[in-house]
């Protein structure tokens, strides 16, 4: 009375799938790292692994789309304020802006402030221009900075 055979099962089931399933994770991050890379033989050789490993072809075929989706960044601006009422804005380059968002507010709250909505601190700023040269400046492309109007001329 009271004993299940199921009941005894889906402990031995549970321990089973979660040795499976973190091994298709642990493989689906090894193929999305090399799909990343942009080499064809780490992921023919990352896919042949998961295999033998007994990764599903699915979870195989669900790896590789999501990676090659991912490929494609986008500008993301956040604007806040730190203490003291310094308003910042931040420029970042990400594949996914809502998991961008939850670390920057974080570091936004331990300075003392706080992530804002868009337009929240835009309004203090007004975007002039960036030069970005691979060489050191010569003195001649200074001078025609501040003739077109630089206000600021640093060399990074």
């Amino acid at each position: 009375a009271g004993h299940s055979k199921w009941h005894n099962t889906r402990f031995r089931k549970a321990k089973q799938d979660a040795v499976k399933n973190a091994a298709a994770t642990r493989f689906s991050a090894a193929i999305r790292a090399a799909v990343a890379a942009g080499n064809e033989l780490a992921v023919d050789d990352a896919i042949s692994r998961a295999k033998q490993a007994g990764v599903t072809k699915d979870v195989i075929d669900r790896a590789v789309e999501r990676s090659r989706n991912r490929g494609s960044l986008q500008e993301v601006l956040y604007e806040g304020t730190l203490g003291g009422g310094v308003i910042v804005l931040v420029e970042a380059l990400t594949d996914n802006p809502r998991k961008t968002a939850p670390p920057l507010r974080h570091l936004f709250k331990e300075a003392g402030g706080a992530l804002g909505a868009s337009g929240s601190a835009s309004w203090a700023f007004e975007r002039r221009g960036v030069l970005l040269y691979e060489e050191p400046p010569t003195d001649a492309l200074l001078e025609a900075a501040i003739d077109a109007g630089a206000d600021d001329v640093t060399a990074a």
